[in-house]
């Protein structure tokens, strides 16, 4: 039973740092569930920095300088045994999110607007709690599920030359809306495997979206500036895998699958008033493809108090071209992270990731390419502090 033990633990050390990026579409973190699987009462406390560097020339050829601001996000999770036989979790999490915004002398800057105005930029940021049960069917399966209630605002601000007649175009939304997750899992400590896999369903908000579309005045279509909509941020797929090579050291895997090419959001008066005005209603945001993002790495218990884990990333984007809201065609990645036990209830965890982004035309909805971005990358900075107890 000792080596058991050894070999169970050599596992849990690889849940180091939540996995936040720049990812795929809006993603910003790949939605884990790792709190479930710990063993008996659990909860942690996370935070994550991220600083990409996207850069590029617009259509006229002027340089687009960093886009991309800085993002902070934090994420927690209690998990606790009701029966033998049925353990509970909650966790919170920040899932989608975007921060943009332009500057300096380019396209994506208005020329006729004040100064605090006449910058094209965007933020979306969301909450996400998701409270699971796990049953275990027997010492090896569980099955697992539960609802997710998530929080998504946006804030949106077109500016400039490349948007031409939709240049002061304005665009928000705060709501509040329900979707669900399942999934199942195989465990075996004595040989420390771990598998899971698990779907989370989309989420769709239907909420009151304002807007300002200058189309409209420029021709003078009748619109209402608030109406209601819908956003729906999509379903999700997660394979985790990870198994012991000896009594202190694993290898593990997570594969993530998202339909990104399926994701269109069409404000309601922007989708009437270019309707009417050019024949077809054209969406203020849309991507190409679907986004696979997979990560491999080793992790190692190197002292009874001390594990590092080292890991390769790699996320194929949501297509090329790209909008401007993220002009990136995935990434290429590297990962390091330290668990530090400082005794058998507490630890604390600090990760970091440093991506190559792929190169990407930035385009609008219309289909219209806007500006070229190259040799772009980003890092991401992650600590948590965790409790556990027997």
């Amino acid at each position: 039973m000792k080596l058991n033990k050894k070999k169970y633990l050599s596992v849990a050390i690889l849940s180091v740092v939540t996995g936040h990026t720049f990812a795929g579409g809006l993603e910003r973190s790949p939605q884990q569930i790792d709190a479930l699987f710990e063993r008996g009462t659990y909860a942690d406390i996370g935070y994550t920095y991220i600083s990409p560097d996207v850069q590029g020339t617009d259509l006229s050829g002027n340089h687009v300088s960093d886009l991309a601001s800085d993002y902070q996000s934090m994420n927690y999770a209690v998990k606790t045994d009701l029966t033998p036989s049925l353990r509970l979790a909650v966790i919170y999490d920040e899932p989608y999110g975007a921060k943009v915004k332009f500057s300096g002398n380019n396209d994506f800057i208005a020329t006729n607007l004040p100064a605090d105005d006449a910058q094209t930029r965007v933020e979306v940021r969301s909450k996400n709690v998701t409270t699971l049960l796990g049953y275990n069917l027997n010492k090896n399966f569980m099955v697992y599920g539960g609802p997710a209630i998530q929080e998504l605002k946006g804030d949106v601000h077109l500016r400039g030359k490349t948007y031409g007649v939709n240049s002061g175009y304005n665009d928000s939304l705060d709501d509040i809306a329900f979707g669900w997750v399942a999934g199942a899992s195989y465990a075996k400590p004595e040989l420390g495997i771990l598998a899971s896999l698990t779907y989370r369903s989309e989420i769709e908000h239907k909420t009151t979206m304002t807007e300002d579309v200058p189309l409209g005045d420029l021709f003078g279509i009748d619109y209402s500036h608030n109406n209601k909509g819908t956003l729906t941020t999509p379903e999700s797929v997660n394979l985790n895998l990870q198994t012991g090579l000896n009594s202190t050291t694993a290898l593990f895997a997570k594969v993530r699958w998202v339909p990104w090419g399926d994701f269109v959001y069409a404000p309601p008066a922007l989708a009437q008033v270019t309707k009417t005005a050019v024949g077809k209603s054209i969406p203020l945001l849309n991507y190409h493809d679907d986004s696979t993002a997979v990560e491999i790495g080793i992790g190692k218990k190197v002292t009874p108090m001390l594990a590092l884990s080292v890991s390769g990333l790699y996320d194929t984007g949501a297509g090329n071209p790209a909008p401007t809201l993220g002009p990136v065609e995935g990434y290429w990645g590297v990962g390091l992270a330290a668990k530090y036990n400082f005794n058998q209830n507490v630890a604390f965890s600090l990760g970091g990731r440093y991506m190559w982004f792929g190169d990407a035309t930035g385009e609008l909805a219309s289909g219209k390419a806007v500006g070229e971005f190259q040799d772009n990358n980003g890092y991401v900075v992650g600590m948590k502090l965790s409790y556990r107890s027997k």
